[in-house]
């Protein structure tokens, strides 16, 4: 693990109760509906990256078969809670799992990973999923790699730089991609690249 993956999951660590507070009542309402339009009733969907284990929660009071797994051991520990299943510590460079699932959820989880790792990242995501399967993955709108005061470190991307990536995992393909607003109301006007990306058949 880098270093600045290291600071990164220290934030998490330390400031998973104020973090959990600050997120877990986001309204989350558009973009469930744009990722759960493409998931089979009762199909087994994937937290990736689940942090609180706010939308696995939520999927799982819809119906949805639910497994998470988070990097931090404190968010990890948390979501087991809130969701009510064994929440696994993992990363997703290290994530190893068959084709079981209808789709996976990475929401503002996947933008910590640096550049260069992103295509085994996805590759890992995309080996986990059933053919004809929909990731959802969403990403601070910009270009870089930044690093925040509080040592979290950000990929930052844009539609272009995503394709470019994806050129490297050829079973992954962009589906749609579209330019939202934070739903976060201390950041309002921050803006955020949201995709839906499908598995090959």
């Amino acid at each position: 693990m880098s270093n600045t993956q290291e600071t990164t999951q220290a934030y998490y660590e330390e400031n998973a109760e104020s973090f959990i507070a600050r997120t877990l009542h986001l309204d989350m309402t558009e973009h469930y509906q744009r990722f759960l339009s493409r998931v089979p009733a009762g199909g087994r969907v994937l937290d990736a990256g689940c942090g609180s284990g706010r939308d696995a929660h939520a999927f799982k009071q819809m119906g949805f078969e639910v497994d998470a797994f988070d990097a931090s051991i404190e968010m990890a520990k948390s979501a087991s809670k809130l969701i009510g299943i064994e929440v696994q510590q993992n990363t997703f460079q290290a994530f190893n799992s068959p084709p079981i699932y209808d789709a996976i959820w990475a929401y503002a989880s996947l933008l910590h990973v640096p550049y260069g790792e992103l295509p085994l990242a996805l590759t890992n995501l995309s080996n986990a999923l059933k053919d004809g399967g929909t990731l959802f993955a969403s990403f601070k709108l910009g270009d870089g790699e930044i690093s925040r005061d509080d040592g979290r470190r950000f990929s930052m991307m844009t539609e272009d730089h995503f394709k470019t990536i994806l050129e490297e995992v050829p079973s992954l393909e962009l589906q749609d991609a579209r330019i939202t607003l934070s739903n976060k109301p201390y950041s309002k006007d921050e803006k955020w690249l949201t995709m839906i990306i499908g598995k090959k058949d």
